[in-house]
């Protein structure tokens, strides 16, 4: 059976990191479709307008915090059951703490290398994408 095409919303400041990521699902899942913005207010922008089945976030970012966008998905009735993957450069244990607390679904650290990546997007396909149904039709209403 083929699998039904997924959207993911990628925010990252780093574009490196970014590219490190999404180069790494979209090869480990071709119909994965990636979306990556830079800023908290982008990805609210995009959320606000479109659909995604998931969002990857890292919480340490200039300005409006990736922490803080979590919070801001979470409250709104539109996405609060979006699941929110957190992937970040902290392996601080308040960090962690915070992230699930405000909701997220996971927690992982950026990985130090390439092959982290590819292992990343390989579990990462076999549970969010492989094993579980993401909330369907949800779009962020103001």
């Amino acid at each position: 059976m083929a699998k039904s095409p997924k959207r993911l919303l990628v925010v990252d400041d780093d574009v490196h990191d970014a590219r490190f990521v999404t180069r790494a699902l979209s090869q480990t899942d071709d119909t994965l479709d990636i979306v990556h913005v830079i800023h908290a207010d982008e990805a609210v922008a995009r959320l606000e307008n479109d659909h995604f089945d998931y969002v990857l976030l890292d919480i340490k970012m200039p300005g409006v915090d990736g922490m803080e966008l979590l919070e801001r998905i979470r409250t709104n009735e539109g996405t609060s059951v979006v699941p929110v993957i957190v992937l970040t450069s902290s392996t601080s244990p308040s960090d962690v703490f915070r992230s699930y607390k405000a909701g997220a679904n996971a927690y992982a650290a950026k990985p130090s290398s390439l092959s982290g990546y590819w292992q990343f997007a390989e579990a990462f396909v076999r549970f969010w994408i492989d094993n579980t149904l993401p909330p369907r039709g949800v779009v962020l209403h103001q």
